[in-house]
């Protein structure tokens, strides 16, 4: 899962969407060793001729999304419990057991690309708020509120930003890392979507009501980890070519999948998405 340089996004209320990267920082990831095992080896000397420091951007990028794939492992692994509650099949338990290792796995290809740049792969890792478990609901409403936050909605975004920066990747071993990332976020955000579209039709009115309200909290969840985006700098073609953003198009690409896919879609399954979105853009 991708996100604007992983910045952080801090959980909200009633029992809030799981985050990728908290706030607080403390220890420190180390993915020098595994990096050495699959060296990339890429021309950065396009960027001798970008307006910006495209080579610090697209190391700030690397570095933080290396961070943000290897803490969402243990996002996906906090949906089992909730998965086993409800009685969902051991293959949907396996899919998403395999979910987590890639994530972990996607660490180890940014940190790949992070040593090819020139750049330890080393970052401080945060300080990781529990996953929520949902206890004001059924089993069944929290597999669903997990379902939404994480693959209709982070993963879901996830596609289309690696998309896009597959489009713009210059050397051919980056466009094959964010090949692999891009198979691995479709696959993520296909379960997501399954799951909702199965599983919302046997929810209660209470369970539903309860799904609804908590969209809301989705949607602000979303907006501010993606607002930084706002704040980043807009690299040259060249400094994208390795993975330096562009923040507003980041930011444009974002709002396009929440209105033109996420929304529609949790509407087709019978959610109140279009209000919940509505109070999440009021101004306050």
């Amino acid at each position: 899962m991708l996100g604007p340089a992983r910045a952080s996004r801090p959980f909200v209320t009633r029992a809030p969407p799981p985050s990728r990267v908290a706030e607080a920082r403390m220890t420190a990831l180390d993915l020098r060793r595994e990096a050495s095992r699959a060296p990339l080896m890429f021309d950065v000397s396009t960027l001798a001729e970008s307006r910006v420091d495209g080579l610090g951007a697209a190391r700030d990028n690397w570095r933080e999304r290396m961070v943000s794939e290897h803490a969402s492992a243990r996002v996906f692994g906090a949906m089992l419990g909730p998965m086993m509650k409800a009685g969902l099949s051991a293959a949907e338990l396996r899919r998403v057991a395999d979910m987590a290792r890639q994530e972990l796995d996607h660490a180890v290809l940014c940190a790949s690309v992070l040593s090819a740049l020139g750049a330890a792969a080393v970052h401080e890792m945060p300080t990781m708020d529990d996953v929520p478990v949902h206890e004001d609901t059924t089993p069944l409403a929290a597999v669903v509120r997990n379902a939404i936050s994480i693959g209709c909605c982070s993963e879901t975004v996830a596609v289309a930003l690696v998309a896009t920066e597959r489009q713009l990747a210059g050397p051919a071993p980056l466009r094959r890392v964010l090949d692999q990332i891009l198979r691995d976020e479709v696959k993520h955000s296909r379960f997501g979507w399954r799951l909702v579209s199965r599983m919302t039709p046997s929810l209660s009115r209470a369970e539903r009501d309860g799904v609804n309200a908590y969209l809301v909290d989705v949607f602000l969840h979303q907006l501010r980890f993606h607002a930084p985006f706002l704040d980043m700098p807009c690299a040259d073609e060249a400094a994208q070519a390795i993975g330096a953003p562009h923040g507003r198009s980041n930011w444009l690409v974002f709002l396009d999948v929440m209105l033109a896919v996420v929304i529609p879609g949790l509407e087709r399954a019978g959610l109140e998405a279009r209000a919940a979105w509505a109070e999440a853009t009021r101004p306050a």
